[in-house]
C-alpha cells in the first residue's frame, strides 16, 4: 500500500514515536524510509550572543545528522531501504515539500515534538502538516 514513507524528526522522544511506528509501517510494506530532520532557522536565529550564526547553524546541522544516521543504521539493521535528509528552513513547510520531491505516500510523524506541548494536544508543527499535507499523515 505505501512504498515511500517519510519520517521527519526533531531529536525528540515524542518525536521518536513517529520514527518507532514509521519503521513499522515500513517493514510492513516493504516500504522505503525517509527520515528527515529539519534544522529550524528561525528558532535558532534568535539565539543571542553567537559569535558565528552560520557556524553555529552548522553545528546543530551536524548533530541532526548524527540522530538521523542512527535512524537510518536501525532500519538497515531491520532490512528497511532508507535515505536520511537534513535540511534547513522552517519545519512544517520543509516536511510539506519533501513528499512533492520524492514521492512519499505517507508522513508518520509524533504528535509533539521537541517544544513538549503537554497531551492531548497536538504540537503546532504537527498540526501544520496534518491540516495541509496532500498526502495521509499518522501522529503517533
Amino acid at each position: 500500500m505505501y512504498s515511500h514513507i517519510l519520517v521527519p524528526t526533531d531529536g525528540s522522544e515524542h518525536a521518536y514515536r513517529g520514527v518507532e511506528r514509521g519503521l513499522e509501517l515500513a517493514q510492513e510494506h516493504d516500504a522505503h524510509l525517509h527520515v528527515l530532520f529539519v534544522v529550524d532557522e528561525s528558532v535558532y536565529g534568535s539565539t543571542p550572543a553567537l559569535s558565528s550564526y552560520e557556524a553555529f547553524l552548522e553545528n546543530v546541522a551536524d548533530m541532526a545528522e548524527d540522530l538521523v544516521e542512527d535512524i537510518v543504521e536501525d532500519a538497515t539493521e531491520q532490512g528497511i531501504d532508507s535515505t536520511m535528509s537534513v535540511l534547513r528552513g522552517v519545519p512544517y513547510k520543509e516536511i510539506l515539500k519533501y513528499p512533492e520531491l520524492h514521492e512519499i505516500d505517507l508522513i508518520v510523524m509524533g504528535k509533539r515534538g521537541a517544544t513538549g506541548v503537554e497531551p492531548p494536544h497536538i504540537g503546532s508543527v504537527t498540526d501544520r502538516v496534518l491540516r495541509e499535507a496532500d498526502i495521509p499523515v499518522i501522529p503517533v
